[in-house]
């Protein structure tokens, strides 16, 4: 039996209000050390949590990434769509899961028009599943995720950072499963930035 810790009991009236309620942004860590603790604690979680993925905790050395690069901190311009839906993203195991729909994101970055689609948590933030180059000799090849805060964004931007992405559960243990990136989200470029594969 596979597990999925994707079970997201969506509210459509908190992902409405968030739609209509944007904070503003907070400013870049230019120096990475917001990641570098992030990381941290990450691999201190995995190493001792009941709930980590890992299943030989007693062997594990932490987890892999790129260093830290500020190039892959990106301001998208958003693009909201006429309304939040509701619709299904499908999962590694065949079944699909449902998530909030909120628009697209677009920037130029690395001479190439990016556009991705945006979803959102039940909790309002945004969530950004995607895929590039890099997989699947360098990242995991099933795409890697984002969570983004309503605080990154402001004017009409959503600050993404790329640094910040990781793998799904599903790529330390096939026990779970994971959301599959829509094939909008497959970028043609490698982002160089975030977790790497698992060793």
């Amino acid at each position: 039996m596979k597990f999925n810790k994707w079970f997201l009991f969506l509210i459509p009236v908190i992902a409405i209000l968030a739609y209509l309620s944007i904070p503003s942004a907070k400013p870049v860590d230019e120096t990475g050390a917001d990641v570098a603790k992030i990381r941290s604690d990450k691999d201190e979680n995995f190493r001792n949590s009941d709930e980590s993925p890992i299943k030989d905790k007693a062997a594990f050395k932490g987890l892999n990434y790129y260093p830290f690069n500020k190039e892959y901190i990106v301001d998208f311009v958003l693009e909201k769509a006429e309304k939040a839906e509701t619709v299904e993203l499908k999962m590694t195991d065949g079944t699909t899961e449902k998530l909030i729909f909120f628009g697209f994101i677009q920037a130029e970055f690395k001479s190439f028009t990016l556009k991705l689609k945006l979803y959102q948590h039940e909790d309002g933030n945004f969530f950004l599943p995607f895929k590039d180059k890099t997989a699947p000799t360098e990242t995991y090849g099933g795409g890697r995720f984002l969570d983004l805060p309503l605080t990154n964004v402001k004017n009409n931007r959503l600050r993404v950072d790329f640094n910040l992405a990781y793998n799904p559960y599903c790529a330390y243990n096939k026990d779970f499963a994971c959301p599959i990136p829509p094939a909008e989200n497959t970028l043609p470029i490698r982002i160089e930035a975030g977790e790497k594969i698992f060793n």
